[in-house]
């Protein structure tokens, strides 16, 4: 079942806008037009929702860009109808992976580095 972000920008560089475009498309989100996204994409074979390693990361990093400059995220919306899980057992889903064995697709827009995309999913601490 889909995911679905649309937000929307103000007082921002096109550079900006071009990488976050290519972090959400290398993490697998389908680019539907200017600043909305739809994961999975649409006629996507993925079995499951990866949340942990492509839709996880990708709201983090917009998160992590609108608390960064808080005066351009004008608005959004998020709808999620979804279903996701982990069950080793069962041969379902994927755990939280190292970045090098995440699946990066390849984005319209490559102005966000794929070295870099995976060096920001590795650095995140856990604080305790």
């Amino acid at each position: 079942m889909p995911i679905v972000l649309s937000f929307d920008l103000r007082n921002y560089q096109a550079n900006e806008h071009n990488r976050i475009q290519s972090f959400f498309e290398r993490l697998g989100w389908q680019n539907l037009g200017g600043s909305a996204y739809r994961y999975p994409r649409l006629g996507s074979e993925e079995p499951v929702e990866d949340w942990f390693n492509h839709v996880i990361p990708a709201l983090m990093l917009l998160r992590a860009y609108a608390a960064k400059y808080p005066d351009r995220m004008a608005s959004y919306t998020l709808d999620i109808q979804s279903s996701a899980g982990f069950s080793p057992a069962a041969g379902y889903g994927a755990p939280p992976l190292p970045s090098d064995h995440v699946h990066f697709y390849d984005p319209s827009n490559p102005s966000f580095g794929d070295r870099q995309l995976r060096d920001w999913i590795d650095a995140v601490p856990y604080p305790y």
